[in-house]
């Protein structure tokens, strides 16, 4: 799949709960992205940050005339997601894509395939849309797990709701404070799942590097293979930098914009 550096028509960007923000870009005829795969984008007419920021696609919609819609949901953590925050319907924006590789295992994602579990920190669930959305299409049941520091980190909870119950699954979530369901850390209830049977064959994961970790031990205690869409620092998104490198347990590197975002929870260094 070749990607395409093309300038996005914004069409809205929606405030959710501060500092979260979701922002569609009509982006021509660029191919529709893979679950896992990125774009690289910037905000419209900025000088600097000189840098594009790396977004997962976390929707897209093919549009009557032949184009394609895409959504990315970012928290404003800095200059450069601050710029997309503030784009204004009408402006267009650099776009890069679609970037990287996608969850390996959704190429077989019948309902024979088992139950998965998608376990989201945070802003990490963008990573994880489009997987849940091919998943509940395909029927291959799933539950979601979503947590957060708080209820306001929990963006768009009702939409994997939505997903997982169609799919036969169900939304777990937990916060550290407590204000949205059990207080505590998302690792809780996944451990509490695999003791008691719920049958996961997969594990997909996305958020901060010690979730991530976390699930990988969990995982790795259960016999359960899993997949997590890393996230690192990128100049360019497509391997030129050599600035997004991945330690593997082989006592090897791979760049998380190539041969990732998207790893196998027992081949990472965590």
């Amino acid at each position: 799949m070749a990607a395409l550096d093309s300038r996005g028509e914004v069409l809205d960007v929606q405030a959710l709960p501060l500092p979260y923000f979701l922002l569609r870009a009509r982006v021509g005829a660029m191919e529709p992205a893979e679950p896992g795969q990125f774009v690289m984008v910037a905000g419209a007419n900025r000088p600097e940050p000189y840098l594009r920021r790396a977004f997962s696609v976390y929707d897209q919609e093919a549009t009557p005339d032949g184009s394609l819609v895409i959504s990315l949901l970012g928290k404003v953590i800095g200059r450069g997601t601050e710029a997309l925050a503030a784009c204004v319907p009408g402006e267009r924006i650099p776009v890069l894509g679609p970037l990287g590789t996608g969850f390996h295992s959704v190429v077989d994602h019948s309902p024979e395939s088992g139950r998965a579990a998608l376990v989201a920190g945070g802003i990490g669930s963008a990573g994880l849309g489009l997987l849940a959305q091919a998943l509940e299409r395909a029927g291959r049941s799933f539950d979601f797990f979503y947590g957060g520091r708080s209820a306001e980190d929990l963006v768009e909870a009702e939409t994997f709701r939505r997903l997982s119950e169609r799919a036969g699954g169900r939304l777990v979530k937990t916060t550290e404070d407590g204000s949205a369901g059990e207080r505590g850390l998302i690792t809780t209830p996944l451990e509490a799942g695999l003791r008691a049977g719920a049958g996961y064959t997969t594990i997909f994961t996305c958020g901060p590097h010690g979730l991530m970790a976390a699930v990988a031990r969990i995982a790795a205690a259960g016999g359960v293979a899993g997949e997590a869409a890393t996230e690192t620092p990128m100049g360019c998104g497509y391997g030129a930098c050599l600035g997004c490198a991945v330690t593997l347990k082989n006592g090897g590197y791979a760049l998380c914009c190539r041969q990732g975002p998207v790893f196998r929870l027992d081949e990472v260094a965590w």
